[in-house]
């Protein structure tokens, strides 16, 4: 009876340890299956072909490791709030790429900044790399950067917004153009469809002249000057606009154009870059895989002049890329930061539709970096296409109407307990979806360079990681840097100040010598000479 009693109670032991490490794995089950899942998925990402880019490491401490090809063949965004650590993400990239210059030479790169942030990081981790660099590969690195930096006055990039490029459409340019410009005016400055019209029709005869739009103003006021423009065009509806309709335009329509367009040429450094001869030519650019680096901000460029050179800019590349083969053998990835502002106009709507949906076929592709995303599109059908075609995400803090994209993807243990407030009662479990809305209102408070990456066609859970520091040395050491590279006109395909300013008063004198050879006699001269001619021919 003790020998039963004895087998009862150990067989009671092994009983009562075996159903508790059941209920223990019951318990852990969904959340060992999430990290199981997590780890197949990065395993299978590390061991890909090519180059990767560290991105961090999750919460357990694994490594996060993903094929270069896989984040640059691929439209992608990044979204979160001011300090979250998007500039950052966006550089681990971006370092991996450079980091294989010049020998990387089926990608390049283009930076499309309206903040400074990431051009300044880019250009820093150029210099970095330059440093790096001896002799002949040196030299290529310097061939293939090219920078378009509207604040710079001292390196000029010129950046005649109506200079047309042989795959350009004539009257597709033009339009273009007009509502770039037409919907980027401030609300209180917009124009009248009189004022466009006007507009437009100048903007036809500046671009067949090859004149920059700075010559604006001389057409409105200067009359010998615009009858030297339409002796020269070949557009008999443009020369007959301007001999029968022109001169019936009022006065108050000709003030307000004038003073509209004025306010674009408020700082120096965008009225030079506009003041140019020509414009970079995207295509070419995109085709020989250079690293562009465009910067949109300065401090004497206002918030209205920003968005308009973005939307400027973002036009051109939307016409360059259709103008590429198809399936080019160069890859092409444009980082755009405060890329919310694509989203404003229908015009810019429409280039993001298009490129979203159809650049991938000539290997281009989009990295969107913004924040309040969906406050800045109230298009629905706008959102959704971003949604639908972007292939991976990285979501940082942000609020949780931003972040709702995301919900769906969001790892669940399916074993949250519930706060117990009744110590006689078992404490209850949340379900999936509730969550899920407290893990997505945790994204309102993730400490900085932490979040959720998303990698839609491997996974359909984010996986939560904090993106690592890049080490840019401190603040005046970056800044000497950054601003040495920035004022070396040997550097980017810029020209000096002085030569710059050499081919504008060269230009001007041409045409101002042309006007002069070609303006019609004084009346009183005339009568003179009609009155002195048979005269003399009677002598």
């Amino acid at each position: 009876m003790r020998s039963l009693r004895l087998v009862q109670k150990l067989a009671s032991r092994r009983l009562e340890a075996a159903t508790d490490a059941y209920l223990r794995d019951l318990a852990t089950a969904p959340l060992q299956a999430s990290e199981a899942h997590t780890k197949r998925v990065l395993a299978e990402l590390a061991e890909s072909p090519g180059p990767h880019v560290y991105f961090g490491e999750t919460p357990s401490g694994l490594k996060v490791r993903v094929p270069l090809a896989f984040l640059i063949r691929a439209c992608c965004i990044t979204t979160g709030g001011t300090g979250a650590g998007k500039t950052m993400a966006a550089l681990l990239p971006l370092e991996a790429i450079v980091r294989r210059l010049p020998g990387l030479k089926t990608v390049g790169f283009g930076v499309l900044d309206a903040k400074g942030e990431l051009f300044d990081r880019a250009v820093y981790l150029l210099a970095a790399r330059l440093t790096e660099l001896h002799g002949r590969e040196r030299q290529e690195l310097l061939e293939r950067i090219v920078i378009v930096d509207f604040a710079n006055r001292v390196s000029l990039s010129p950046y005649n917004i109506l200079a047309r490029w042989s795959y350009a459409e004539p009257d597709f340019f033009i339009t273009s153009r007009l509502e770039t410009l037409r919907e980027l005016l401030p609300s209180g400055e917009k124009l009248s469809l009189r004022g466009a019209s006007v507009l437009k029709h100048i903007l036809t005869l500046l671009s067949e002249s090859n004149l920059p739009l700075t010559y604006l103003d001389r057409v409105l006021g200067d009359e010998p000057f615009r009858r030297r423009l339409i002796a020269s065009s070949r557009n008999e509806e443009l020369a007959l606009y301007f001999r029968t309709h022109f001169g019936a335009e009022g006065k108050q329509t000709i003030a307000a154009l004038r003073a509209r367009m004025d306010s674009l040429f408020a700082s120096e450094g965008v009225r030079l870059a506009l003041s140019g001869a020509s414009a970079p030519d995207f295509l070419r650019l995109q085709n020989e895989g250079k690293i562009v680096l465009i910067n949109c901000a300065g401090p004497t460029i206002t918030r209205g002049v920003r968005m308009l050179l973005q939307g400027l800019v973002l036009s051109d590349i939307r016409q360059a890329i259709f103008a590429r083969p198809n399936n080019h053998p160069v890859t092409y990835w444009w980082c755009a930061d405060e890329a919310q502002n694509f989203f404003l106009t229908r015009q810019m709507q429409e280039n993001l539709t298009d490129i979203l949906t159809m650049a991938r076929s000539f290997s281009t592709f989009f990295y969107f970096l913004c924040q309040n995303l969906s406050t800045a599109v109230p298009d629905a059908r706008m959102l959704e296409t971003l949604y639908t075609n972007i292939r991976w995400s990285l979501t940082l803090r942000s609020t949780q109407h931003d972040a709702g994209f995301l919900r769906s993807a969001l790892p669940v243990t399916v074993r949250l307990q519930k706060p117990n407030l009744d110590p006689f009662r078992p404490a209850g479990t949340y379900t999936p979806e509730e969550e899920r809305t407290i893990a997505l209102n945790g994204i309102a408070t993730l400490p900085d360079r932490e979040g959720y990456l998303w990698l839609k066609t491997l996974s359909d859970k984010a996986i939560r990681i904090r993106t690592p520091f890049i080490d840019l040395g401190g603040r005046e050491h970056f800044r000497t840097i950054v601003d040495s590279i920035l004022q070396d006109t040997t550097i980017g395909s810029r020209i000096t100040r002085s030569e710059y300013l050499d081919r504008m008063r060269e230009r001007e004198r041409q045409w101002t010598q042309d006007t002069l050879d070609n303006a019609p006699e004084d009346m009183d001269v005339q009568m003179a000479h009609a009155y002195v001619g048979p005269r003399e021919v009677g002598a």
